[in-house]
């Protein structure tokens, strides 16, 4: 018997697991969130914050994880807000993982 883990490069979620809107995000301030299945991402690292419709917000870091029960919860730091133009560029520069997997 064994666990499936994903390993995560990004923060990807919706409102429902956590997601604050771009408008209401403040630099430096702390938000929970929740996803399931098991997921790996790297600790007091900056990565990207996205919507569930893939588009870039914010430039991150996780501060707290915890595994287990098939759920991955933690805390996000908001490093930096983008601005409409960044957010433009950097979503444009995605390729969807289902794009890339195939599904």
């Amino acid at each position: 018997m064994g666990a499936i883990w994903s390993q995560q490069g990004c923060v990807r979620i919706s409102k429902e697991q956590g997601l604050v809107e771009r408008d209401k995000l403040v630099e430096g301030k702390e938000y929970s969130f929740k996803q399931e299945g098991h997921r790996l991402y790297m600790l007091d690292t900056p990565i990207e914050l996205l919507t569930d419709t893939w588009k870039v917000i914010a430039r991150i870091m996780i501060t707290e994880l915890t595994v287990g029960h098939n759920k991955t919860k933690g805390i996000y730091k908001v490093l930096k807000v983008y601005s409409d133009e960044e957010v433009r560029v950097v979503s444009g520069t995605l390729i969807p993982y289902d794009k890339v997997r195939g599904k």
